[in-house]
């Protein structure tokens, strides 16, 4: 039996779901990307040495955001630059939450409550960092967007990393004026404020989908019911660095919410996950029929054109000279261009051989093989 991948379950059971499901474009898209990447519909590459021995046919990837099978190197890129930019201070790590009961209008409403969520999160810090009570300077600040729980519930929630300080109006570098930096119940009722505001707005204007089993008036008053209810907002204790927080967002900037590590196994009628759980910190495992799992697997698939992260402040490309002011006062080297990882050394970190089997040079150059040529070289070759 084949391993069980994210891969051969849609191949398995897409094509039935979609004949009884209505599916917006773009996730269309993106399942028949999932089921062709590494496959001889994408047609194929060759790699040679710098002196053009030829050291293998592989079929290509889809490069799609959400694909498990082909996003490790775009994932390690991502997290090289971001620590690049550290700034050497502690960082702080805190999770913006929305409300279970504002889910649907989201299903509804995509693209436009994705970027009210950064939105209000990004103002939210941005407001309470510009405060002479709390900081009085510019902080270095990441948000990256996960929409999923550990389960693959539908949970949509911004990770923050923020470092413990920030550049003042005039060059300096600042610290917290409190140990817990900002405070989180303030943090909660701005951020709360600003998602409910924005959402009050759009429908007064008439640009946002109202659910088809909802009105307008209820929606309002669930606004309103809402901004007197606390909303999640998690603070961990900071770390000494930002580095293990990056990796972590690293993990999940492409790739999708499910890697197929965690596919145990697949049946005709079942799927069977495994996760570690948040609540009591074991593995934890799902049994799900395949319209169950389509269903979450689905949810999480990324918005085309719709970043999953945003650098802000300091760390944001547009904040470089201030940046390098603040990293000379932490005792850091300036940064300037940022060398992108290759796949040559992606290769070597993972263990594998990056050098030409013949002469031991490096392997250098890819070449594109004409789709019809390519099936009839991979198969007669090894395919990676």
């Amino acid at each position: 039996m084949s391993e069980a991948t994210v891969q051969t379950f849609l191949k398995a059971s897409f094509t039935h779901y979609q004949q009884t499901h209505a599916l917006p474009l773009y996730q269309l898209k993106a399942a028949e990307k999932l089921m062709s990447c590494r496959t001889e519909a994408l047609g194929g590459h060759s790699v040679y040495c710098e002196d053009g021995h030829l050291n293998g046919v592989w079929y290509n990837s889809c490069r799609h955001r959400s694909c498990p099978q082909c996003s490790a190197l775009k994932s390690e890129q991502w997290q090289q630059r971001v620590e690049a930019l550290l700034l050497k201070s502690k960082h702080h790590h805190w999770v913006f939450t929305l409300p279970h009961d504002l889910h649907d209008i989201w299903r509804f409403n995509r693209a436009f409550c994705q970027q009210l969520l950064f939105t209000s999160v990004r103002e939210t810090i941005q407001k309470l960092s510009r405060d002479p009570r709390y900081l009085e300077a510019m902080p270095g600040v990441i948000l990256a967007l996960h929409t999923w729980a550990r389960n693959q519930t539908f949970h949509p929630h911004i990770h923050c990393v923020i470092s413990h300080g920030g550049l003042d109006g005039t060059g300096k570098w600042r610290i917290p004026k409190r140990k817990s930096y900002l405070p989180a119940k303030v943090m909660m009722m701005i951020f709360r404020g600003k998602y409910l505001a924005g959402i009050k707005k759009a429908l007064a204007v008439g640009e946002l989908v109202i659910p088809s089993n909802e009105r307008e008036q209820r929606l309002i008053n669930l606004c309103n019911k809402l901004g007197r209810q606390d909303w999640v907002v998690y603070c961990a204790k900071p770390y000494e660095h930002g580095h293990g927080v990056a990796k972590y967002l690293a993990r999940y900037i492409r790739g999708g919410s499910l890697k197929n590590s965690q596919i145990i196994s697949q049946s005709k009628d079942q799927i069977r996950v495994r996760y570690k759980s948040h609540q009591t910190q074991k593995t934890e495992y799902l049994r799900l029929t395949h319209a169950q799992f389509m269903l979450r697997l689905l949810s999480h698939i990324a918005i085309p054109k719709k970043a999953q992260y945003q650098m802000v402040g300091l760390y944001h490309g547009k904040c470089r000279v201030k940046l390098n002011q603040a990293r000379e006062a932490l005792g850091q080297a300036a940064v300037n261009e940022i060398k992108a990882l290759d796949w040559q050394s992606f290769v070597k970190r993972q263990g594998a051989v990056a050098c030409c089997k013949q002469c031991g040079k490096t392997l250098n150059q890819l070449s594109p093989l004409e789709k019809e040529m390519s099936l009839a070289v991979i198969n007669s070759s090894t395919v990676h």
